[in-house]
């Protein structure tokens, strides 16, 4: 294996916002090749702030990915039509912002509201699922033109109900067939939702198009419990190439530690880069 590997902005703040130049400069200190950012913050940023990321990105040689975490008001599998058209323009703004920025991909809750699950969800699944499929028809022809990767993450039952697993992912692509369109996988979700991690990785094959770690109490890789060598053995499986990102929460606080329901200091007193640079050292190990 000789994929890139990435760590998000998040880890390091309580807040969505942040000087996102600092982090690019700090994943190349720390020897990281990608930096993940938040594709909300794209929706008001200047142009030239925009162009400075990617002129930030080519001189430290560390790519972008940006993660979404879909607002309510944007949910594009609403029953409500023009909220799922506030959602379809929206979408397709940051796609723009996403290919200003030097970027490729676009992955996180992207197909319906983070956190937002109605009432009726069980019932009604099908239905908010071909609501969104149908918006999605529309914002893909977006990421197509663009030659942006749009990856669909398989979330917990806790944060979302529309796709939780590998399968519900590959069914989604197939409803509404773009190649652009890919799965993603988290081994945090993964470890509450799947049967078996390296199964559903081996299941994605080909359509895996990123993949996010980090441990089962959201620490960094390397400080918890899940199978680490079945997870690099079952990637290696299927020979991916693709971005490998760690999404670590570890601080309590702020409207990250809100929204991620960090109810406590996961990790108190750490030296936070130090810990970074042996989590990347630890994945690297597998490769």
């Amino acid at each position: 294996m000789d994929n890139k590997v990435g760590i998000y902005f998040a880890y390091w703040e309580k807040d969505w916002d942040a000087d996102f130049a600092y982090y690019i400069k700090k994943a190349a200190d720390l020897g990281f090749d990608i930096m993940e950012l938040p594709a909300v913050a794209l929706e008001n940023m200047a142009a030239d702030k925009v162009k400075e990321l990617k002129q930030l990105s080519r001189e430290y040689n560390v790519d972008l990915t940006f993660s979404l975490g879909l607002p309510r008001q944007y949910d594009i599998s609403s029953r409500d039509e023009s909220t799922r058209r506030r959602g379809i323009e929206y979408l397709k703004k940051l796609l723009e912002g996403v290919h200003n920025a030097g970027a490729s991909l676009l992955g996180g809750v992207t197909y319906g509201g983070w956190s937002v699950i109605p009432e009726d969800a069980a019932e009604n699944k099908k239905e908010y699922t071909e609501l969104s499929a149908a918006s999605m028809r529309e914002v893909i022809k977006v990421a197509e033109d663009f030659g942006i990767t749009y990856c669909l993450e398989c979330l917990n039952r806790f944060e979302q109900f529309i796709i939780n697993t590998c399968d519900e992912a590959l069914a989604y692509i197939e409803m509404v067939g773009s190649p652009n369109l890919k799965v993603q996988l988290d081994t945090f979700h993964m470890n509450i939702e799947e049967d078996s991690m390296p199964a559903a990785i081996r299941k994605a094959g080909e359509a895996l198009g990123h993949f996010h770690i980090g441990e089962n109490n959201r620490r960094p890789p390397g400080m918890g419990f899940l199978p680490w060598r079945d997870i690099f053995g079952a990637l290696k499986e299927i020979n991916y190439k693709g971005p490998i990102v760690m999404e670590p929460f570890v601080m309590s606080g702020g409207q990250v530690g809100k929204d991620i329901r960090v109810w406590r200091e996961i990790t108190p007193g750490a030296d936070l880069d130090r810990e970074a640079v042996n989590a990347l050292q630890f994945v690297r190990s597998f490769f």
